[in-house]
């Protein structure tokens, strides 16, 4: 059995120089930080909470700057004011349905933020000026907007005043479910405003819900792992001030509270107890040495100020890597989650070596729990040769890393929603019945309108798009002319805005064709945009291009995903030089960085086996990992360099390293664990595919520190041992 050296390790003389003068100014380093933090928080009743959708449009590109020009510079409407509405009727023509519709209308027409109200029963066939319900089916205007395809419903279309708010939208669902629910019919709702409004609720749901819970669940669980019930609440002091400082220092730059961003407290939450988890451990392992808190204080201060900082570093570079995005909201995300983890690094080391000078008291006794059986399995490990520790390792990376290159690229507007949630259902009940409710914008332009050439080929155009697999029609102009509008009369009618969703530009020149499409995903989209630019190819006549909102959100997703994939890589170059730096021996980095990949590739592997492709928040899910992975292998690697440099064996190193440093880094993973596990049960699917593949990620790095890493740095260090030593100049 291997005897662990009670030999206090040798610190840093300047950074324990640093620790004492903490703990000789306790009280004037607390007052500081509490100062700091007060004033910061005076910033918080300022923070804006928009979760907008607008800024995921706006890009620096010119080319997504061209494909959403024509929605200023030619007159064409955004679709965002358009809301969608059905349910189901056996006679959608009958003149009890019609009439329905009418009161229907009526109501919904008498809200504030409608502008206008479009049905079955008051819709006109362009040309004809014919009111009567069948004609209106049959036109090639409305065909497959107003009465499905089978007959078996209804739908209308509800045009929002501009510049509507979701927290007005969402009341006004609740009123048209009722003006519906009073006719005896079931609503349906579909469009940009329903999705987004029921999204951002979503939203705002989970923030308040999961805040709330992952605190609670946290803080239970640090009590029962931490054997002294004021060094937990030490730990946990550092989250509330990282917090209000993070969201006070983003009120002050003037930055709303988005989707995206509406996930830093639970984020913080999660990663802000970490070190302070570590101090405690190292606190308490110091203090038996000769029992005085003031003096543990400050070497505690001296030896975790490096790991600590490095872990800090590792984690902020992580998150660091999504400033690179395009995406402005993902930026911000990136960058306050460094500012949140800059904050608990300076909390955890200023305000916890000053408190806990303060604690003498004995620790306690707490009953059996996960942290310690992970270590007394680690040390069981231990007795195996190393080599079937490597070996065995090395079987499941080449196995992962197969496995690794089956993942997919692939991104849908429902991929981060629940098969069974509202908004999905409702779309699938439109899509199957009407059409496809992602339009795809087409612009076809003309030099000098639309005379008899440029009319037959836009017509010829339009056939051809609706052929292709899953459109389910077109809207353009050339319907108007097939319901008898006098190509002339037009560009007056454009002009006067008669024309519905902005079909034609003022000048009479430009012409936009609506594509309804199902949600197919990037990859068809991609495919189709090909198909587009075949087909504009073939008319001479026409300068065809894609543009629009649909383009624009898949462009944008697409880039977003490779941005994303490419900071990972750059993260994990510059996490292993960190870590290199840190240690100053290669072998070591490589060493540590290998508890990252190796759970890193089986994960790829899982998502290729469960079908989940890389997506925006996939590959955030990789990223946020990234930085929190390699926290357990820093920590091991100093105290496995503090161990050596006492000349104790490689083997005696590695039992000492798991048995001391090995029950904080179990209690820190636990603790992030638990955080991430709170939103699994997110509104949002692709938040709940977030959390898991990080609460994945995480098992696997503890998995992978405990056990393989121990071996592979017994392996090292008997090398180091057997090697002859060099001679001296």
């Amino acid at each position: 059995m291997l005897r662990l050296v009670t030999r206090p390790p040798s610190h840093p003389p300047r950074l324990l120089a640093a620790g004492t003068f903490l703990v000789r100014h306790r009280v004037a380093v607390l007052l500081l930080v509490l100062v700091t933090a007060g004033l910061l928080a005076t910033a918080l009743p300022s923070l804006q909470v928009g979760f907008r959708v607008d800024a995921f449009f706006k890009s620096d590109d010119p080319v997504l700057q061209q494909a959403m020009a024509h929605y200023g510079d030619e007159g064409f409407e955004y679709p965002d004011r358009l809301l969608l509405f059905g349910w189901d009727d056996p006679e959608p023509v009958s003149a009890q349905s019609v009439e329905r519709l009418q009161r229907f209308a009526a109501k919904a027409g008498a809200e504030p933020r409608v502008e206008r109200v479009l049905t079955l029963a008051n819709a006109t066939v362009p040309g004809a000026l014919r009111r009567d319900p069948e004609a209106v089916v049959a036109s090639s205007t409305w065909r497959q907007l107003l009465v499905s395809r089978g007959r078996d419903a209804v739908a209308g279309m509800v045009v929002l005043r501009a510049g509507w708010r979701s927290d007005e939208l969402l009341p006004l669902f609740d009123r048209l479910r009722a003006a519906a629910a009073a006719e005896g019919r079931m609503l349906r709702l579909c469009g940009l405003p329903f999705h987004t409004a029921t999204s951002q609720r979503l939203v705002r749901d989970d923030l308040a819900r999961f805040l709330p819970i992952g605190t609670a669940v946290s803080a239970v669980l640090l009590f029962w792992l931490i054997p002294h019930w004021l060094l937990a609440c030490l730990a946990l002091v550092v989250v509330p001030l990282t917090l209000v400082s993070t969201l006070g220092v983003m009120s002050l730059c003037g930055v709303e509270m988005t989707m995206l961003t509406s996930t830093l407290p639970t984020l913080l939450l999660c990663m802000s107890i970490a070190d302070g988890v570590h101090l405690v451990g190292r606190f308490l392992e110091e203090r038996q040495l000769d029992g005085e808190a003031k003096a543990a204080a400050a070497r505690t201060f001296a030896a975790m100020f490096g790991p600590c900082l490095m872990t800090s570093l590792t984690t902020i570079v992580g998150f660091g890597s999504l400033v690179t995005a395009r995406l402005v909201d993902l930026r911000m995300l990136g960058v306050f989650a460094a500012v949140g983890m800059a904050f608990a690094w300076i909390y955890t080391m200023a305000i916890l070596p000053a408190a806990l000078s303060w604690v003498r008291s004995p620790a306690g006794r707490r009953p059996g729990d996960p942290g310690a059986l992970v270590v007394r399995a680690s040390l069981w490990g231990l007795r195996l040769p190393p080599r079937a520790w490597l070996w065995g390792s090395a079987v499941v990376l080449a196995v992962a890393a197969w496995g690794s290159t089956r993942v997919s690229v692939e991104h849908k507007l429902t991929s981060d929603l629940w098969p069974d949630s509202d908004l999905v259902v409702q779309m699938r009940w439109y899509e199957e019945r009407f059409v496809g409710i992602v339009p795809s914008e087409v612009i076809v332009a003309t030099r000098s309108g639309f005379q008899a050439r440029e009319r037959e080929q836009l017509t010829a155009l339009r056939a051809r798009l609706e052929a292709l697999p899953g459109v389910s029609r077109t809207l353009s102009v050339a319907d108007l002319w097939a319901d008898g509008v006098p190509a002339l009369l037009l560009p007056t009618l454009a002009k006067s805005g008669v024309l519905p969703a902005g079909m034609l530009s003022a000048d009479g020149r430009t012409a936009r064709v609506m594509v309804f499409r199902p949600d197919l995903g990037s990859s068809a989209y991609r495919a189709f945009a090909a198909t587009v630019a075949a087909l504009a190819a073939e008319h001479d006549a026409l300068a065809v291009r894609l543009a629009g909102m649909n383009m624009v959100g898949t462009e944008q997703v697409l880039r977003m995903t490779d941005d994303l994939v490419g900071s990972f890589v750059g993260s994990f170059v510059l996490i292993l030089l960190l870590v290199w730096v840190q240690t100053r021996h290669l072998g070591l980095a490589l060493v540590g960085m290998l508890s990252c990949l190796l759970p890193m590739l089986v994960l790829f592997a899982a998502m290729a086996w469960a079908d989940i492709a890389l997506r925006p928040l996939t590959v955030i899910a990789f990223c946020v990992a990234l930085g929190l992975m390699i926290d357990d292998a820093i920590h091991l690697l100093a105290r496995w360099q503090e161990e050596r440099r006492l000349g104790h064996a490689a083997d005696v190193a590695a039992h000492t390293v798991v048995a001391t440093a090995g029950k904080p880094v179990v209690v820190t993973t636990l603790l992030l664990l638990v955080g991430f596990a709170t939103i699994l049960g997110s509104g949002f699917r692709g938040t709940a595919t977030f959390g898991l593949l990080v609460v994945v990620a995480l098992l696997g790095a503890l998995a992978a520190s405990m056990f393989p890493m121990p071996a592979l740095l017994r392996v090292l260090g008997r090398r180091q041992d057997a090697a002859p030593p060099k001679a001296s100049a």
